[in-house]
């Protein structure tokens, strides 16, 4: 636990980053939920939403509540870290879709009259306390690797930068472990919560 709380201090600048991202998105999609959800209806994002709610059923047990929640997260977090691959791109692309469509949510809360903060508050908080930590290091960490691509790249250009990106990816691949067993933890738990509170809802 302590090689994973020295890694996120040591990425705390990006996960303030990918921190900010969600929020930012949030806030579009809060802003312009109207226009944004019909786009969002006619995306995979909305339709692989859909499957997984309908996954659940009308009345879940926790086990079956369980596993679709932990299986969804965790294929969520692994995705983020190694398409990170790519530059980066993908989880930031992701971070601010989730973003987006938490605020269209709300958005849609707000338009039926109640109070959105409220509802985050009561609602989703409860659910995502862990679960949107867990994917916000995950997302941080994707973005390192893109990062250290790039730099893999740029690095032939100069010894140096060479020897440089050489340290640099061996420290990455020590922290890996410490970062994924911590995400794991997280996501564990989190499942663990949130299948209970949907099972204690629907009873």
């Amino acid at each position: 636990m302590n090689q994973f709380v020295i890694a996120l201090r040591e990425e705390r600048r990006l996960i303030r980053l990918a921190t900010v991202l969600l929020v930012g998105g949030a806030l579009l999609g809060y802003l312009f939920a109207d226009s944004i959800t019909g786009v969002l209806k006619s995306s995979a994002v909305w339709e692989q939403l859909q499957e997984t709610v309908s996954k659940m059923g009308k009345h879940p047990g926790f086990f079956d509540a369980f596993t679709v929640i932990w299986l969804n997260n965790m294929k969520a977090a692994a995705t983020m870290i190694g398409m990170g691959v790519f530059f980066g791109v993908f989880p930031l692309f992701a971070l601010l879709t989730n973003g987006v469509i938490l605020g269209v949510v709300l958005g849609q809360v707000s338009a039926m009259g109640n109070n959105p903060l409220w509802v985050f508050v009561t609602k989703i908080l409860p659910h995502g306390i862990l679960e949107l930590p867990a994917l916000i290091i995950a997302s941080a960490f994707g973005i390192r690797l893109g990062l250290l691509v790039l730099q893999w790249m740029i690095s032939w250009v100069s010894p140096v930068f060479r020897e440089r990106n050489q340290l640099a990816w061996q420290h990455f691949f020590r922290q890996i472990p410490y970062i994924v067993g911590g995400v794991f933890v997280l996501i564990l738990v989190a499942a663990v919560i949130e299948s209970g509170l949907i099972v204690y809802l629907k009873s």
